[in-house]
This record gives C-alpha cells, sequence and structure tokens, in this order.
C-alpha cells in the first residue's frame, strides 16, 4: 500500500507557509522478526523536510513493562536542531488508520553522541507504547509494517531548499531539428541498386532524401564519416 497524495492549491499560500512532508517506511517481515525485548530495528536513513531521520522499530517492546506492545521511535540524525510536529501513523491494506501518535512542536537536538561500535546516534522521540503487538500482526500489507512519517518545520527558516539545476535544452533541441529541411546542412540520398538482365523496369521515381547535420555526424557517428562522401566532414 502507498498513498500518493497531489497539492493543490486555492489561491496564494500565505507567507512562511510550511507544507507538511511524508514518507513511508517498510519493515518487511514483520513477524518473523525476532528481536528480542528492548532491542530496535533501525530503518536506513531517508530525507525529509530536507534533514536526515531514521525509525527505530522495537517489535517487542522496548522496556520489561512494554511486554506485548511494539515501541516506535524517529531519530534525528542530521547534525542539526530542528523545530518540528510530527506523526505517525500505521494504515491497512484499505489505506485505514490503525494506531497513530502525535508530537506537536518541539525541538529536536542534533545528533548527541557516539556508541561503542563508533554508529552515530541521533536524538529520538517516540512511544514506549505505539501500539499492541496483536493489534499490527492483524493489520500487515502482505506481511509488512507500513508507517507513515508526517512532519512540518515549525521555524521557516530552517527550510532547506533544493538544489537548482538548470535544465538541458540539448535533447528537446535535437528532437526539434531532427530531419528538419531548413536548418541541415548535410543531405543523403538513397541510391537503388540497378536490376539485372530481364528485370521488370519500374517507375522511376526520386531517391528517398534524409536530412542531417554535419557538426552531430562529426561527434556521434564516425562510421558515417568514413564514408566517400563529396564534402568531407
Amino acid at each position: 500500500m502507498s498513498r500518493s497524495v497531489a497539492i493543490v492549491d486555492v489561491g496564494s499560500p500565505p507567507p512562511n507557509y510550511q507544507r507538511w512532508d511524508t514518507a513511508e517506511v517498510h519493515f518487511h517481515g514483520f513477524a518473523e522478526l525476532t528481536t528480542p525485548p528492548g532491542d530496535c530495528v533501525d530503518s536506513p536513513e531517508f530525507t525529509c523536510l530536507g534533514h536526515t531521520w531514521k525509525l527505530s522499530l522495537c517489535p517487542h517492546g522496548y522496556q520489561v513493562w512494554c511486554q506485548g506492545m511494539v515501541s516506535l521511535y524517529l531519530c534525528n540524525m542530521s547534525n542539526k536542531l530542528i523545530s518540528k510536529e510530527f506523526s505517525l501513523n500505521v494504515r491497512d491494506s484499505d489505506g485505514r488508520e490503525i494506531a497513530y501518535c502525535t508530537y506537536p512542536s518541539d525541538r529536536f537536538p542534533p545528533t548527541a553522541e557516539v556508541d561503542e561500535d563508533g554508529n552515530v546516534v541521533g536524538d529520538d522521540w517516540g512511544d514506549d507504547n505505539f501500539a499492541k503487538r496483536s493489534k499490527i500482526l492483524k493489520h500487515l500489507v502482505e506481511g509488512s509494517l507500513i508507517i507513515e512519517v508526517k512532519m512540518r518545520l515549525t521555524d521557516p527558516s530552517q527550510t532547506i531548499l533544493p538544489p537548482f539545476v538548470l535544465e538541458n535544452p540539448a535533447c528537446n533541441l535535437g528532437q526539434k531539428v531532427f530531419m528538419d529541411e531548413e536548418s541541415a546542412d548535410v543531405v543523403f540520398e538513397i541510391q537503388h541498386q540497378k536490376g539485372e538482365g530481364n528485370a521488370r523496369k519500374k517507375a522511376k521515381a526520386s531517391p528517398p532524401t534524409f536530412f542531417a547535420h554535419r557538426i552531430v555526424l562529426q561527434k556521434c557517428t564516425p562510421q558515417v564519416r568514413a564514408f566517400p562522401l563529396r564534402c568531407p566532414f
């Protein structure tokens, strides 16, 4: 299950308007996870709102008093303090919400420490008693636990704009001038081989022509450059 959401603005958004950003994290084979209580399964790092995050899931609870529960935490893996609000939701195959937790505006400290194995450990927020394991098991999607992460910044100054990449018009330009007689400076005429003996004569027709551009042939078709052409390249 994956939901695609299109954003449609009616009118102009107000200044500093902050949209919700969404990521889906899929824990496949959830029922077969044998992680003991207190241990977490970490998702790969993912990007949301221009910052780096991961989910930590304890299939059998994080603490002794969490038996029969699933614990879930969102970890800030960036090196910046982030002010945001977020929610964690589990939906079934029909898109119905079956478990969730929400957190109002708060400040996520930057990555705080390094563990004994040298792995960076980010600050995390979540719920020791996110949902009953028995309930989660009834609503897996083809054996996978799908968690929807929604968040938005509460400090507009922390917005990270996507990099500006100029669109290369070369591809569209090449398609526009393909076989264009007006701009072409090379013309290929295809001559048919003459028949032999008593072959039936066919009505004389103009040989088919193909229009090309010398600079393209020079750079892209070395085989054509080897032809005995009247106009050398």
